[in-house]
């Protein structure tokens, strides 16, 4: 019986489906972001991370090139890089589920866990080279610590869960403006003092997130100059999500103004011409620029295009929404019928957090800290990913914060009480005498 609930072995299957899928589908040479990602861990292999002044490449953070390092020191070939995805994903579904049965039990828990484990849009990007399923992971053991945090009353996964978000703010840099804006809020919450030990604690721990990122942020101050600097990334995004044009939806093209990125089928023929009409002056004028000045000059323009056209810059951020959940409108691109599945997936994760929200609304004073923090990181960061070049991939590395507040919100409504589960031993404790034990922990923790 031990065996059987154990999540270790309950997963499993799916690991070993992971390599497959990976081992079938891998392309056998790197291609797109993978290159981006090998190459700066080839530069960390050699005691740099940014080519020198003037030409500096802070594209993306040293999250996940770090984790590359070991494997290019060893001379080990890609696909073994690509298959710690399988790896990645696969503890991502036993922390999920462990976190869940700290507030569930073991049927809801693994009920709510299954659907990241066959989540097709996880499957589809697992044999890429990218970040994804390692930020799967992160964001899993993320809510893992966070939840021990508050419900074991101990500072350790407090430090845990902050040493855990500082690093995945290394790994989606965007993450640095989730870190700050959330810092603010919950120093503002501290002033009133209704769960003021909570506020507390997650003060506490985005201070502890942001003390990990400190090392790269004093890199980049000196690559820069400039104080708060995450990358060189987000002036070209905002541009393109700024477009004031017609047929233009906010999603990112390349410099060359070629239209034949993702998605790469079904492109008009016209969309190359109209793109070079609209943006060739101007895009050929900033890339006379070293890459910062560039970051710069972008975000100057997208600006002016914001101003200029504010409803436009309305309409692009709404087809960021559309595009995080259903994978479509693309600029200048004819549709597919992959959009009937991104479609009904999308759906899915609109209406249920719809439904979610509505209860979680009604039932505030019962929902458990954890998923209150959680949804204010949740809700900070899809805001700020709507004001850039907007992909499933933004969403999709959420979806175990998703599944883990509606399966909470779930058993609440099934069952007026809590379980906590250590070990295999669980005892049952109602709302009203969780949320009294609950402030005692806060308040030993931030003692």
């Amino acid at each position: 019986m031990k065996l059987i609930r154990n999540p270790y072995v309950i997963f499993l299957p799916f690991l070993v489906l992971y390599a497959v899928v990976i081992y079938i589908n891998k392309w056998p040479s790197l291609y797109g972001d993978e290159i981006r990602y090998a190459d700066f861990a080839w530069h960390l292999l050699h005691g740099y991370y940014s080519p020198p002044k003037p030409h500096i490449d802070l594209w993306n953070g040293p999250g996940y090139p770090l984790t590359i390092v070991p494997f290019m020191w060893l001379k080990i070939h890609s696909l073994t890089i690509t298959l710690m995805n399988a790896v990645y994903q696969y503890f991502a579904l036993v922390f999920l589920y462990k976190a869940l049965k700290l507030v569930t039990n073991h049927k809801m828990a693994l009920l709510f866990t299954l659907p990241l484990a066959i989540y097709p849009n996880a499957l589809s990007i697992l044999p890429i080279m990218y970040t994804e399923a390692f930020t799967c992971l992160l964001v899993s053991s993320f809510i893992y610590s966070l939840t021990l945090c508050y419900t074991r009353g101990s500072i350790k996964y407090g430090i845990v869960a902050g040493l855990v978000l500082g690093y995945l703010t290394l790994t989606k840099i965007i993450f640095g403006y989730v870190l700050l804006i959330g810092l603010i809020s919950c120093i503002v919450l501290l002033c009133f003092k209704k769960n003021r030990p909570y506020h507390l604690i997650s003060v506490k721990i985005l201070l502890i997130a942001f003390a990990v990122t400190m090392p790269y942020l004093a890199y980049t101050y000196h690559m820069t100059g400039k104080v708060f600097y995450w990358g060189n990334s987000g002036g070209m995004s905002l541009y393109w999500m700024s477009s004031p044009y017609d047929n233009e939806y906010g999603d990112w093209k390349l410099p060359e103004l070629s239209n034949n990125q993702y998605p790469m089928l079904f492109k008009s023929p016209e969309g190359a011409t109209m793109l070079k009409k609209n943006h060739s002056n101007e895009v050929k004028f900033i890339l006379k620029h070293n890459e910062v000045e560039q970051d710069a000059l972008f975000k100057q323009a997208a600006i002016r295009n914001i101003e200029s056209h504010p409803f436009k810059f309305i309409v692009n951020y709404y087809y960021n929404g559309s595009r995080m959940l259903f994978n479509f409108p693309y600029s200048y691109s004819y549709q597919d019928g992959a959009i009937v599945g991104n479609i009904i997936r999308g759906s899915l994760l609109l209406w249920s957090s719809l439904i979610g929200i509505v209860v979680t609304l009604f039932n505030w004073k019962r929902v458990i800290y954890p998923i209150k923090f959680l949804l204010l990181l949740t809700g900070i960061y899809l805001g700020l990913s709507g004001t850039l070049s907007a992909y499933p991939r933004q969403l999709d590395v959420m979806v175990p914060v998703l599944l883990f507040w509606l399966g909470a919100i779930a058993f609440h409504l099934k069952k007026p009480s809590i379980r906590f589960a250590e070990d295999d031993i669980a005892e049952d404790i109602s709302l009203s005498d969780l949320k009294g034990i609950g402030i005692k922990q806060a308040e030993n923790i931030s003692a």
